[in-house]
């Protein structure tokens, strides 16, 4: 990550990949001056709150992204934070996948598609529109509007997500969760084209499956190979990615 990216936010930080983002940007040779970590319920997230207690650059922030009220909150304290440098990556990292069947057309509910579509696509859309102010005023700091990770808006998605992969391979049902992440890659590229005359980079990044608590024990990759795969992908930022579905090995993957 270059020097001059001093902030970062990351939504969904209490575990899993977005703890895993923290770690690892704190490893960082040249580590941000604030890495603002949000999750819904801050006083049970205790990996990351000892992490915060050693690591004074790390602030803990509520945000529960069904929840307007916290993403106001959240904005607030956000902008106190990083002053008038602004905000320089905003990482779109929470989501839900319930991966209790297998979430076909027999399974599914009106109830379980909203809810998967109010956390991975409508949450994210609206945390970005908040939060776009502080990521405009780091790119106005910018020396040309080349995109480059100092200014950037990132969204986690999925390859679950790609119509040409799924028509083509199949890649499980999950309804729920494939039809959301479509629609989340789409808001990215729709983002891509808002934001480029503003020399914001967008990217979706879909970070492999990965042994967490979504991706189960047989996934094929650990969380510390996503997180540093996807980390080199947001510091190799350029118009070449820009608006794309790219994987954690920097691969652009067909939507």
């Amino acid at each position: 990550m270059a020097p001059s990216v001093r902030s970062v936010l990351i939504t969904g930080a209490s575990r899993g990949l977005g703890l895993e983002f923290v770690k690892q940007l704190l490893a960082l040779p040249s580590a941000p001056e604030v890495i603002i970590a949000t999750c819904r319920d801050p006083t049970s997230a205790t990996s990351l709150q000892d992490i915060a207690k050693s690591h004074s650059c790390v602030k803990v922030i509520k945000l529960d992204v069904q929840k307007d009220e916290d993403i106001e909150n959240a904005y607030k304290e956000t902008a106190a934070l990083v002053g008038d440098r602004g905000l320089n990556i905003l990482i779109n990292n929470a989501g839900q996948y319930d991966n209790s069947d297998d979430g076909g057309i027999y399974k599914t509910s009106r109830e379980r598609m909203q809810r998967h579509f109010d956390v991975n696509v409508s949450g994210p859309v609206v945390i970005t529109q908040k939060f776009l102010p502080l990521v405009k005023m780091a790119s106005e700091q910018k020396d040309s509007k080349d995109l480059n990770s100092q200014a950037a808006v990132i969204i986690i998605s999925s390859a679950k997500g790609s119509q040409t992969l799924t028509f083509d391979y199949g890649r499980g049902t999950s309804m729920h969760y494939k039809c959301s992440k479509t629609a989340l890659t789409m808001a990215a590229i729709v983002l891509a084209h808002e934001l480029r005359e503003a020399g914001i980079y967008v990217a979706a990044i879909h970070p492999g499956w990965v042994q967490t608590d979504m991706g189960g024990p047989n996934a094929n990759i650990t969380k510390e190979e996503s997180i540093a795969g996807c980390l080199e992908v947001i510091s190799a930022a350029s118009e070449e990615s820009h608006g794309k579905l790219v994987d954690w090995q920097g691969q652009v993957l067909p939507f």
